[in-house]
């Protein structure tokens, strides 16, 4: 993904009196949306997912995720480079072939949540920082591996909500 261009229009009267991308106004104001950007992994040759247990009070097992700052990020693949720099010391995030896969807004939070769909040819190992617990590689119907050792049966219980569905999309586009 490229960066998106950048409008000559400046927008008055808004929040935070600055140049935004165009069609993200509400992604670069300070209206109080958090955006969050995801990234689903999935190993073509095993069909396995990776995903990460976050070490938070639920300890929910999700995909990699992370805030947004625009002020680092240049685009929300800049945000994902980053979060897998930080989180799982990855830095070869060009071997992930990366396709956009939807949008949700969470009310309650008032979170913009981008997420998108990676596609690896081989499993990769990871070292964590803090925010997460464990990492595995989770094939819905078989072995799957979590810390490098092979000693599960399919997904674990406690995914983040939502991600089940995310997980069917992702196994349909392979």
């Amino acid at each position: 993904m490229e960066s998106l261009p950048f409008s000559k229009i400046k927008f008055k009267g808004m929040a935070s009196k600055k140049w935004i991308k165009d069609f993200r106004i509400f992604e670069h104001i300070d209206n109080g949306v958090e955006v969050v950007v995801g990234l689903l992994i999935m190993c073509k040759s095993t069909g396995r997912i990776f995903l990460i247990q976050r070490n938070d009070k639920n300890q929910y097992w999700s995909l990699l995720s992370g805030g947004y700052d625009p002020k680092q990020d240049h685009n929300y693949l800049d945000c994902i480079r980053r979060e897998m720099g930080e989180e799982l010391r990855f830095k070869n995030v060009t071997s992930i072939d990366i396709k956009r896969g939807g949008d949700e807004f969470i009310e309650h939070k008032m979170r913009n949540f981008k997420y998108f769909f990676g596609f690896v040819d081989k499993e990769f190992s990871v070292i964590l920082d803090d925010e997460n617990l464990n990492w595995g590689w989770f094939h819905p119907n078989g072995e799957s591996v979590i810390n490098g050792q092979f000693n599960t049966f399919g997904f674990p219980k406690s995914l983040y909500p939502g991600l089940t569905q995310k997980i069917q999309s992702i196994i349909s586009i392979c």
